[in-house]
């Protein structure tokens, strides 16, 4: 009898880390769980990270791509060559891809000095790298279903997807969700976003020249995104009242239990019902 199949996605998926290319933490255990599952599932996906100093590149056996490296990407005034390298994660041997420049990835840190204290040039790191995506996935020529942002530093992604990147035929007609922790530190970035983002013609109220907080942070992703995935239990009071207040569709998970194939559900849910398709296959 016919039967109706869930038509494939291809899912562009952007993780501030993931495990074990950096040590274990929930952001990066998850940002390995799920790009593996989903292309378990069937799915065609593409999965990028920043190559911050401290992966051991012997080791997890990265190298370099020439065809998609040698760019050049202006951020905030400065020129910055784009290099891509790309790694093999297990068991699947899914490829990642890392966005990798000196300036701003060859430090032994990833977001903050050895005193804790976050990197000055934060926003114009996560900006390199979001603009390093889109960049190398149009040099794919790979059309991505559903853009994935996960952790606070792809957060700025949406932003660029619907203001700088809204008219761009590869990138435009893509869903995106946004994966949000509590992990963020409480200003993701400092005032210097201003300047960085106004550099691209981007502007906003939010962006007043005064620090943003992750609250407003998030407040500032859920205008751009289609869906928000969060752990209610694990989330603060003002972070869950920014997204109920937002009335974004959300995705509260619980826990790795059936992970995949909630995420997965979320991703139809947020695309719409329509792209199933008709296939014949016996009972």
């Amino acid at each position: 009898m016919r039967k109706k199949k869930v038509a494939k996605k291809k899912v562009l998926y952007l993780a501030q880390e993931i495990y074990p290319y950096l040590e274990d933490s929930p952001v990066g255990k998850e940002s390995k769980l799920i790009p593996l599952g989903i292309l378990e599932r069937g799915n065609d996906i593409r999965t990028f990270m920043p190559n911050y100093g401290i992966i051991n590149e012997r080791r997890n056996q990265l190298h370099e791509v020439i065809r998609l490296s040698g760019v050049n990407l202006t951020v905030n005034d400065k020129v910055h060559q784009l290099i891509i390298k790309v790694a093999s994660l297990m068991p699947q041997r899914m490829q990642v891809y890392f966005i990798d420049n000196d300036d701003f990835y060859g430090r032994k840190g990833v977001f903050t000095e050895e005193d804790g204290t976050y990197y000055r040039d934060n926003a114009e790191r996560a900006v390199f790298f979001i603009r390093g995506v889109f960049e190398t996935v149009k040099k794919l020529r790979w059309i991505p279903d559903i853009i994935h942002c996960q952790g606070w530093f792809t957060g700025l992604a949406p932003l660029y997807l619907r203001t700088m990147l809204k008219d761009d035929p590869a990138l435009s007609r893509a869903k995106i969700v946004y994966s949000a922790y509590d992990t963020a530190p409480d200003f993701p970035f400092d005032d210097q976003l201003t300047s960085v983002l106004a550099y691209d013609n981007i502007r906003h109220p939010l962006l007043n020249g005064d620090k943003l907080n992750r609250e407003a942070l998030i407040a500032l992703i859920l205008e751009y995104v289609d869906g928000i995935i969060y752990s209610e239990s694990d989330a603060s009071d003002e972070l869950k009242r920014v997204i109920f207040e937002s009335g974004a569709k959300a995705l509260n998970f619980e826990g790795d239990d059936k992970l995949i194939e909630t995420v997965a559900d979320f991703y139809t849910d947020v695309i719409g019902r329509e792209e199933e398709e008709d296939t014949d296959e016996d009972e």
